[in-house]
Formats: structure tokens, sequence, C-alpha cells
């Protein structure tokens, strides 16, 4: 047995696999000030997000924004309330509102959710 040379890209993919373990849990895409929403998943069991993540990056690269953070959940302040729905593993979804011109009050807000989805308050 001897040392095997291991290519740099594996190396460093499953180092940012292990990275995103160690945030904890939750992780969020914040598309605000562009859009007034925010998108986190909270209670997965393995946090490895890297659909997630590249979704939320290639939305940062249009109008509508996107700020992806590992081992965060989106920002109560201004919140309204969100959409929530639990993901095979038990996870749950939650696309956040904060009002806005775009969505003055909460009901507007409850608009947004479709019918696989639970209206919160902001937590």
């Amino acid at each position: 047995m001897g040392f095997r040379f291991v290519p740099c890209s594996i190396l460093a993919v499953f180092s940012v696999m292990l990275g995103m373990g160690c945030g904890g849990n939750s992780a969020s895409c914040d598309m605000r000030p562009s859009s007034p929403q925010c998108t986190d998943w909270r209670g997965s069991v393995s946090p490895v997000w890297v659909t997630q993540e590249a979704l939320c990056r290639t939305l940062g690269t249009t109008s509508a924004g996107g700020t992806f953070t590992a081992g965060a959940t989106c920002p109560v302040e201004g919140m309204l309330g969100g959409c929530q729905a639990t993901q095979g593993d038990g996870s749950k979804q939650t696309n956040w509102f904060y009002k806005s011109s775009q969505i003055p009050t909460e009901a507007d807000a409850q608009k947004k959710c479709d019918n696989k989805m639970t209206w919160i308050p902001p937590q």
C-alpha cells in the first residue's frame, strides 16, 4: 500500500461538503433588497446544500438577487410571515416574505403560498 494521488478537485468538493456540514442544519438564500423574499431550510438530516447554494448563486446573478448562507436562517426583522413545506427528509423549507411596496400586507404575502404549503408567522 502506498500513497495515492487524489486530484485537487475531488479534495475541494469533499472539503466544501464537510464545511457545509459543520454549519449546522440550516441554510438561507436572501433575495433582499432585490426581492422582498428570503428562503431557508431547517432541520435537514444531511446538511449538504449543493443544490440550494447553486440555485441561490444563480439567482444572485439575476435581478431576483440571492445571497446564500449555510448555518443561518432568514432575518426576522420586517418579516410578514412565510409559506412552509415539509420535504421528504422531514426538513422544512420556508419562503419568507417581507413588507415592501410589492407585498404591503400579510394577506398579500399569504397569497404567495400554494396548496402544499402552510402559512406560518415570523420565526
